[in-house]
């Protein structure tokens, strides 16, 4: 019996809630929807649903299975439309995850650019400053910034972020800028969605660290939020350069210890495979790449 047509039945019958239901979806009775089904089952050599009267329900085996059979129709049903529409043709849609204010500040002039170069392609774009799973998430790729966890992903590397303080310039004089000790005491604007080690440490010229671990004043996930909060004179921010880089220029803030080496992070695409990424998935990867080799 056609293997794709068995786990088609399977994966409606999940998404029907019965045999019948996913029999009338695909045009098929329901002896012979259970005749797929049952075929797939023997085929794998276990149960992966549990039929009563009033329900189906997945075993273990079933739940695994589902989300892997989801991935493979997916992927057949690219490839049909690459093939009947040419593997040249850059259309369609792609998902991306992006952290909020990197997208914002950095990434959103080269995905514009991007989507007018190629006016058939839709960017979605999942914003959040978490590590999104690419496969629950269903994303084509993702631009990470920091320590990755995950070993199993494929990595394009763009370059690094680097790390900075900042205040408000009335918060401190100027030469109290650069005192270590006086600035260890002042109160902190704590980014709690840092992927990286290394957080609040500086090295000066002589290669000594030091933590800034003063007091903390506020916590959020949003390093807008607190670098606004910073250049408000509530207490210092310890952020990448991109989010740093506007309210330096107009003066909202002054640079801390900028005589100090602060933590570089690692700048990344990343995405599940390799081999077989739709054409035009593979053209943003490259447009990303070759923006921040300029």
């Amino acid at each position: 019996m056609d293997r794709f047509r068995q786990i088609e039945v399977f994966i409606a019958a999940v998404e029907h809630g019965s045999i019948a239901a996913a029999g009338r979806a695909l045009d098929l009775s329901p002896a012979m929807a259970g005749k797929y089904l049952s075929a797939l089952e023997s085929t794998l050599a276990t149960r992966l649903l549990q039929r009563s009267t009033r329900a189906l329900s997945l075993t273990d085996a079933g739940q695994q299975y589902l989300a892997t059979s989801k991935r493979i129709m997916e992927a057949l049903a690219e490839a049909d439309a690459e093939a009947r529409e040419g593997r040249s043709q850059l259309a369609g849609e792609i998902r991306v995850g992006v952290p909020r204010a990197f997208g914002t500040l950095k990434l959103a002039p080269m995905l514009t650019a991007f989507c007018r170069a190629h006016p058939q392609i839709t960017l979605n774009l999942q914003t959040d400053e978490r590590y999104a799973d690419l496969i629950d998430g269903r994303l084509d790729l993702a631009v990470r910034i920091g320590t990755l966890s995950d070993s199993a992903l494929y990595t394009r590397p763009l370059g690094s972020v680097r790390m900075g303080l900042g205040c408000a310039p009335g918060l401190l004089g100027a030469h109290e800028r650069q005192n270590v000790l006086l600035i260890r005491q002042l109160p902190r604007l704590v980014f709690t969605a840092a992927r990286s080690p290394g957080d609040w440490m500086v090295s000066d010229s002589d290669n000594r660290a030091y933590a800034v671990d003063g007091p903390t004043a506020m916590r959020s996930d949003d390093i807008t939020l607190l670098v606004r909060a910073a250049a408000e004179g509530l207490g210092i921010v310890y952020a990448p350069m991109f989010a740093l880089d506007e309210p330096l220029d107009d003066g909202r803030l002054v640079r801390v210890l900028d005589d100090h080496q602060t933590t570089r992070l690692d700048l990344q695409i990343v995405y599940t495979d390799r081999h077989h990424q739709p054409v035009r998935v593979r053209a943003l990867i490259d447009h990303l790449a070759s923006g921040f080799q300029d």
